[in-house]
């Protein structure tokens, strides 16, 4: 095999101009649209037949009100844009609370009977309580008409009837399934760039079989019908490595456009994108220190041999990506620092609502406050999340157990310095240098990534456990996937010894998530490892070089039996054989 790089592909043997009488554009094409079709089907069929699952219930919603209120209070927890794109259905659909005005501060005064003055509660009171996006969202997909039974759920009678279907709103489950297709629509879009990026390095038969690793994964096929982050972070932080890639190649005005689309993208989805601004140099520094020249443009006349002018060049990109982030993060918040489209307005709600359960505030009893330290009303309380996440650090470092309490918290959070990231996000919230709801949720995550209650092997802890994407990676993966994952590395383990195609820009964005996911302490499922399967299943493409010494039937013999055990194993995660008893065991 000819020694490579680590950014030039690898010559193919299959680079006939026609394959069996048919154009390899076509034939391409049909493989392309043949996959994808059956990973439709699958995730359509998937979104059909699931309930909502308890993100849903906020993230859907949440993307609702953003497009149709303008406003930014519901669930800052994650960036707006795959919410926004799940949403978007939902606008030509006109269902309730489409005619509700919420922007005019109107609240509840008496007993909430339905779901419209319940739904008025949740928005004005989203700054004060952080749970109160899913109160907005179960009264936005479930609320019901006045007049009509309490839902099972609040109903105390031991004699519990389900309410008419007439009785609700909305079809909770016409929307729910409505909101799931954008968020299929990124997963096709992953799919085509796995299957693009695979094929450019390893050939045709390469990109076959990293697209049917794909296609055929149950974790993707199920979290591509679900309206959550993942898949769209997923397919930027793809996206973004494969463009930055093709740069490292040859610097093309179109590569370097799609470049800085999928970063931005990547920021505005999820904030677990922030591993993109070390991934970047990471992968390049190979780039820089090769002694091969750069080639500039299409027709490849102007180059760049020297460590300076490359140096120059990605620094140089890197603040252009920067620059058009810090543009994407502030227009995908309405170009607005503040979260509500009218501060004073929502303040006023909040207002009523606080003072009319404190004997103490009011006309008659001075101004009213936030019950949260360091909030102004209709203001998330962005001080709070950094001093609390500071306060919390320090009892956790000395809580063998890692059992904190909120009471615990309050007691220590105005005598804990914040730590050099919470000065920096107080600075960003003092200047206004990025919108309120991006910094809030920020402070946030970073708060609640100290201590988050997990199971494992029959074992809790509050601090979760260092082994748990390991198992869940083991577990989670499909056998034949995880057979020729593993065999793929360590194939590139051993070409990296023998300085032959150094595959960085897959290793490194793999191998950088997957290490920051184990040293965290929130295990909350393999979604949170969904980044790093894309650029794994290129990876296992690369399988198809050693199959050059084979023979051409043999080849195509290997490589229909691994595609058929993909495509068999996913059949058995999804549908399994009926008639199957379980016994248990006391």
């Amino acid at each position: 095999m000819l020694e490579q790089n680590i950014t030039e592909p690898v010559p193919p043997h299959d680079h006939s101009p026609r394959v069996f009488a048919v154009s390899r554009r076509v034939l391409e094409a049909g493989v392309v649209l043949l996959f994808g079709a059956v990973f439709a089907a699958m995730v359509i069929s998937f979104s059909r037949n699931s309930s909502p699952t308890y993100d849903e219930v906020a993230h859907l919603p949440a993307g609702y009100s953003y497009l149709h209120w303008d406003d930014y209070r519901l669930n800052p927890q994650h960036p707006p844009l795959a919410k926004m794109l799940a949403a978007l259905p939902l606008l030509w659909r006109q269902g309730w609370p489409a005619k509700v005005d919420l922007q005019k501060g109107e609240v509840p005064t008496g007993p909430e009977t339905d779901g419209e003055s319940s739904l008025r509660r949740a928005w004005a009171m989203s700054f004060e309580d952080s749970n109160a996006y899913y109160d907005f969202g179960r009264n936005f997909l479930y609320g019901t008409r006045p007049g009509t039974p309490p839902h099972p759920e609040a109903n105390s009678s031991p004699f519990t009837m389900p309410p008419d279907p007439e009785s609700f709103y909305n079809q909770a489950d016409n929307l729910i399934f409505w909101g799931r297709m954008p968020i299929l629509l990124l997963g096709l879009g992953l799919a085509l760039l796995v299957f693009l990026w695979a094929r450019e390095w390893f050939g045709l038969a390469g990109g076959i079989l990293s697209l049917a690793l794909f296609c055929f994964d149950p974790n993707f096929i199920a979290h591509s019908g679900l309206v959550t982050t993942d898949v769209g972070v997923s397919l930027f932080i793809f996206g973004a490595v494969y463009f930055l890639w093709r740069i490292c190649r040859r610097l093309e005005v179109t590569s370097v456009v799609l470049f800085l689309l999928f970063f931005s993208l990547a920021f505005v989805t999820k904030f677990s994108a922030v591993l993109l601004l070390p991934i970047f140099w990471l992968t390049v520094l190979g780039r820089m220190l090769s002694p091969e020249p750069l080639l500039i443009g299409a027709a490849g006349k102007v180059k760049l041999t020297s460590l300076t002018s490359k140096l120059a060049l990605f620094a140089g990109l890197f603040g252009a990506v920067l620059l058009t982030t810090y543009a994407t993060i502030w227009a995908s918040y309405s170009f607005r620092y503040s979260a509500a489209k009218n501060p004073e307005m929502a303040a006023k709600a909040e207002a009523q609502i606080l003072g009319a359960g404190s004997l103490a505030s009011g006309p008659a009893g001075g101004a009213v406050a936030s019950r949260i330290p360091y909030r102004k009303l209709g203001y998330f309380p962005i001080e709070a999340a950094v001093r609390g996440s500071a306060a919390a650090k320090k009892l956790l470092a000395a809580s063998p157990l890692g059992q904190v309490s909120n009471d615990d918290i309050l007691k220590i959070m105005d005598n804990v310095p914040p730590g050099p990231g919470g000065k920096l996000i107080l600075f960003a919230q003092r200047h206004r240098w990025l919108p309120e709801a991006f910094i809030f949720g920020f402070a946030h995550a970073e708060m609640k990534s100290h201590a988050r209650g997990t199971f494992l092997l029959g074992n809790y802890s509050n601090t979760g456990f260092h082994s748990y994407f390991f198992y869940a990676f083991l577990l989670k993966t499909p056998l034949p996937a995880l057979l020729l994952i593993i065999a793929a590395l360590v194939l590139s383990l051993l070409r990296c010894a023998q300085r032959r195609l150094v595959p960085i820009f897959l290793l490194v964005p793999a191998g950088l998530y997957f290490l920051v996911a184990v040293t965290s302490h929130l295990n909350l499922g393999v979604r949170h490892l969904l980044p790093i399967y894309p650029f794994l299943y290129v990876l296992a493409g690369s399988l198809v070089l050693e199959l050059d010494r084979w023979r051409r039937t043999t080849r195509i013999v290997a490589l229909l039996v691994m595609a058929g055990a993909i495509a068999v194993s996913s059949r058995i995660v999804f549908f399994p054989a009926h008639g199957l008893k379980w016994q248990t065991v006391a």
